[in-house]
Parts: structure tokens; C-alpha cells; sequence
């Protein structure tokens, strides 16, 4: 039975390893006002999300889901990707089998919310809320394919007209693939950051020596999943130049495969070597520390192709005060005014290794660039002010009288109870 004193939220994850959209999670149910959200985490599998909400006091269920299959398959020596309908008729079969066990913990539950995070769970978790008519949030964070004419993202909208009673948008992109018919019900808000945990003023030395990086080297950083679309292949051709010109400096990369193999991940490591760059190219894996090994970097480089749309990765680095140079993909543009950072055409790595090259040249550039992302990161993107944006839309979808309130108002409020 739920707490009468509290508002009962029910969070459905589509993964428990660690991704973007996983630690957005975390940070979201760390900061959660405890005195009017009692949330449960919902996770299909253990993992380290698990993990990371048992060590945060979170509390949890582990739903156990049947195996998930691509929707698509590559076909021929130029890898054309083709619809997979086996895989679309299993997939149906296996959210019936999810809505029923979500609709099942839910009854027991009776929550106030049901807060879905991935393309699964807001199928199956939007049907189990619908079908116990409890209101439902989808929180949209990745970018819908436009693969095969669109039809991803044709069914997703004509399902969003009926599921879900609210969607959070983490940028102005995903907001625009929806039909307009939902605009009403949309709400944009950017992901946001723990900015006194990511702070300039943080000692990165203990990394490079665990890397073996001189103190006085300048260090290009890039941290993200170890997947094509991230464009770590760019960075590392890019790389090759600069470090032909320029002496003294180290490419530092930060992540693993996670859903992925890790084909691609060993295609970069042949690569590097094969470019005589082994001793220059560091590959440090998923890591825990990540403050500190944002500090250990001189200029932050993302290289995302496609769809990211405000990565934490990105904004980690902005708040930690380094300077960017990112391709200029429609998410990422969205987070900086004209001209405050270096953004520079998808996929170009002359442009690449240029920018970066004037940054690595010019102290002074560099400390103006990353004093001006600190600030972007504490006026718009500190994690505070992301979890006060996410409770308005909250309160709003579960027709809470909270909803009208200002954040102070609801504190003043529960304090007066």
C-alpha cells in the first residue's frame, strides 16, 4: 500500500547497466523533494543501476523481462539495415508479457505516477498505467530513428497520443520528430548536473598518473559510450593530426561498450596502434571517479555524429569548467548561444583537429571557453534546477493541487503540515 503522506512514483528503467539515460535517473531520484516523492525504481535486471540505488538508499524492484530482439537487420558488404518482422512480432509478444508482471507489482504499489525511461518501458509501462488508469510520464531521452520512411517514429507518436499522459523531452529535437498534436503535452527540459560535484577547482593529477600522462601535457578528453554513432573514429583520425604537430599532448578516453559489443571498441585500440599512437592514446574504461578524470583533461571533445540530445557527458564537462569543441549536431547546438564554444560541422575532421588545435595553442582561450560552459552549466543546466522542472511536470500529470505552486511554496507548504 502506498504512504497517504507522500506521492508514490514508480519509475520503469530499460536497462541496468549505466547509461546516459540511467545515471539521468539517479541523479533525478537523488535530488527528488523526499518529504512530498516516495519513488521505487523499477529495473529490468541487476545491474549496476541497481547497485547504484541500493548504495543511494533508492528503493527497488527487479521485474525479470523476457529478451528483447533488434527490429532490424544489416544485410550485404555495405551494411543496409532492414526491417526485421520475427523480431516485431516477438517484441509484441514480450510487452503483453511485461505489461502483465508491471501490472501485477503496480497493483500491489498503487502508485500516484508512473514515470517510463526507454522506447520499451514506455510501451509496456505506459500499457500497464493505462490499463490500471494510472496516470503515466514519458520520459523521452533518445533521439527516434528515421529509418525505413519513418515508421519509427510515426508509431511512436500515434501511441503517444494514447498512453502516455505527459512526455519530458530532454531537448528542442525529440520535441520536433513528434506529431503536433502532442506539442501541448510535451515538455522540454534539458538534463541536468550535480555543478558541486563537477567543479573546476578539482585535482585531476592522481588520473594522469594512473595513466601515465606528464603533468605538463595538455590532455584532449572525450568521455561516452564506446559505440559508432559517438564518433570516437573521428576523434581518434583527428588526433593523429594534432599529435603530429603538437608535442606533449595525450588523447584520454573514457568509456565502454555497455549495450553494445565491443567490436567497435577493439576497431579503435587496432587503429591507434596501427598510427604508432599507443603510448599517446589512453582507454580508461567505465569509470567511477568521473570528476576527477574530467580534471585530469585540458579541452573536452564530443564527437557525437547523431541524436544526442543533452548529454551528460557534455554538460559533466561543461560544469567541470573545460572547454568544448563538439560536432554541431542539432542537440548539442541547442545548449550553447552562437559562438561560446566551438562546434563544428558533423563528421569533419580537419574542422576537428583544427579547432581543437587553436585551443591546445592559446592558455588563455581556454580558460575564457571554460569559464563561459561553467556558467552555462550553473545558470541552465545545474541539476537542482532540472529536478524542480521534472516534479512541475510530475505534479501536473498526477493532477496533484502542488502542481500550482512555486517549488518554496510546496516546501512552506510541507512544513506547515
Amino acid at each position: 500500500m502506498r504512504d497517504e503522506a507522500r506521492l508514490t512514483a514508480v519509475f520503469v528503467e530499460s536497462a541496468a547497466a549505466m547509461g546516459g539515460v540511467q545515471f539521468s535517473t539517479l541523479y533525478l531520484l537523488q535530488h527528488l523533494n523526499k518529504a512530498v516523492w516516495d519513488a521505487v525504481v523499477v529495473c529490468p535486471a541487476e545491474g549496476d543501476l541497481s547497485e547504484a540505488c541500493r548504495l543511494s538508499g533508492i528503493n527497488l524492484h527487479i521485474l525479470g523481462l523476457p529478451r528483447i530482439w533488434s527490429t532490424s537487420f544489416r544485410i550485404g558488404p555495405s551494411a543496409v539495415r532492414m526491417p526485421n518482422p520475427v523480431a516485431w512480432l516477438w517484441n509484441m509478444g514480450a510487452m503483453l508479457v511485461a505489461a502483465r508482471r508491471l501490472g501485477r507489482f503496480l497493483k500491489q504499489k498503487e502508485p500516484h505516477l508512473v514515470v517510463t525511461k526507454g522506447l520499451f518501458p514506455h510501451f509496456y509501462g505506459g500499457l500497464a498505467a493505462y490499463s490500471l488508469d494510472i496516470p503515466c510520464v514519458w520520459h523521452v531521452q533518445d533521439f527516434i530513428s528515421e529509418r525505413f520512411g519513418k515508421i519509427y517514429q510515426r508509431l511512436f507518436s500515434q501511441v503517444a497520443r494514447w498512453l502516455p499522459d505527459h512526455l519530458i523531452v530532454d531537448g528542442a529535437t525529440i520535441a520536433r520528430q513528434l506529431h503536433h498534436s502532442l506539442h501541448d503535452r510535451i515538455s522540454i527540459i534539458h538534463n541536468g548536473v550535480d555543478t558541486s560535484v563537477f567543479r573546476p577547482d578539482i585535482n585531476g593529477e592522481d588520473v594522469r598518473r594512473e595513466f601515465g600522462i606528464p603533468s605538463n601535457a595538455l590532455v584532449i578528453g572525450h568521455v561516452g559510450r564506446m559505440t559508432p554513432w559517438k564518433g570516437q573514429h573521428y576523434l581518434l583520425q583527428a588526433f593523429a593530426r594534432i599529435a603530429a604537430e603538437v608535442e606533449n599532448v595525450y588523447l584520454l578516453l573514457v568509456g565502454a561498450p555497455v549495450f553494445d559489443s565491443d567490436a567497435y571498441q577493439r576497431d579503435l585500440v587496432q587503429r591507434t596502434s596501427k598510427l604508432g599512437l599507443s603510448n599517446r592514446v589512453k582507454f580508461a574504461g567505465y569509470r567511477h571517479d568521473m570528476p576527477f578524470v574530467l580534471a585530469a583533461m585540458d579541452v573536452f571533445a564530443f564527437s557525437s555524429v547523431e541524436k544526442d540530445t543533452s548529454p551528460l557527458a557534455l554538460l559533466s564537462a561543461m560544469s567541470s569548467g573545460l572547454p568544448i569543441v563538439a560536432f554541431d549536431i542539432e542537440g548539442v547546438r541547442e545548449l550553447f548561444p552562437a559562438g561560446e564554444q566551438f562546434l563544428v560541422p558533423s563528421g569533419n575532421v580537419d574542422e576537428l583537429a583544427q579547432s581543437i588545435t587553436i585551443l591546445l595553442s592559446d592558455a588563455e582561450m581556454r580558460l575564457r571557453m571554460g569559464s563561459l560552459a561553467r556558467k552555462r552549466a550553473e545558470t541552465d543546466f545545474d541539476v537542482d534546477k532540472f529536478v524542480s522542472r521534472v516534479e512541475q511536470a510530475f505534479l501536473k500529470a498526477c493532477h496533484s493541487p502542488l502542481s500550482d505552486q512555486t517549488p518554496s511554496e510546496i516546501q512552506d507548504q510541507i512544513l506547515q503540515a
